[in-house]
Parts: structure tokens; sequence; C-alpha cells
């Protein structure tokens, strides 16, 4: 009998670790909140994400980015947009206010069927440095 409940569960443990695997699987093109979080650097310098991949070759394909947190303080801004790993831009650029919800913006053609970063700055030129946070998603329907 205890062998038999070994067995058993041992293949529960099996099908339960396969269907982690396949639900962590994304869905394209799904309105997702992928979390981020980086320190914004001095002088306008480029802070980024790590990149995820945008399936879609449609513009009005909308990104998005809500900036939970700012160490620059309630109610701040940031400036966010989308660009390739060698540092190329794909996207306008969207000033996005620290508790101001969810910002969408379309990409540029480039960006379609690419790994893209969400990329910013502070809007002022500053040595100040801060942490942001909050969710993205390069692709949203």
């Amino acid at each position: 009998m205890k062998r038999k409940k070994g067995k058993l569960i041992l293949i529960l443990g099996l099908l339960l670790s396969v269907s982690g695997v396949f639900s962590s699987i994304p869905a394209n093109a799904s309105n997702d909140d992928w979390g981020f979080g980086f320190t914004i650097q001095a002088n306008q310098a480029n802070s980024r994400s790590s990149a995820r991949y945008r399936e879609t070759t449609k513009t009005n394909n909308q990104w998005k980015v809500n900036m939970q947190k700012s160490g620059e303080g309630g109610g701040t801004i940031t400036r966010y947009w989308l660009e390739v790993p060698n540092g190329t831009n794909v996207s306008t650029s969207k000033n996005v206010k620290q508790g101001g919800g969810a910002y969408y913006t379309n990409a540029y053609s480039d960006a379609s069927k690419k790994n893209v970063h969400l990329t910013a700055e502070n809007n002022n030129y500053t040595t100040a440095t801060y942490r942001v946070s909050g969710y993205w998603d390069e692709e949203t329907n």
C-alpha cells in the first residue's frame, strides 16, 4: 500500500510541475502586468527593464506603463519609452505621473517581432537618482 501511495504522489507531483511549466508560457498579445523596478540615473541617463518579446506587427497594439512608486515623490513625472537591445528607440516617449494609472502608447514598426526594453529617464536634468517601480506590458491586445 505504501508503494502505491508513493507512486501516486510522484505522479501527481510530476503532473503539477508539467502544468506549471505550461501555465508560465505567456499568451501572445495579451494585456499583462509585468513588474519592473530600477533606478533612474542622474543627468537624464537611460535606465531600463529586462527585455520582453513584442510578438505583434501592429503598431496600434499599444504598450503600457504604470509607475506605482517613485523615490522622487508622489505625483512626480518620469519619461518612459521602448528600446530594442542595441539602444534604438522604438516608440515615442510618454511622461508618466506616479500614481496616475496606466499610460498607453503606440510603438514604431521597428518594435515588431523583437525584444524590447521599457526604458526611462528623469524628465528633469538633475544629478539626483531615485528608484521607480510598477508594471508594464510590451503589447496589450
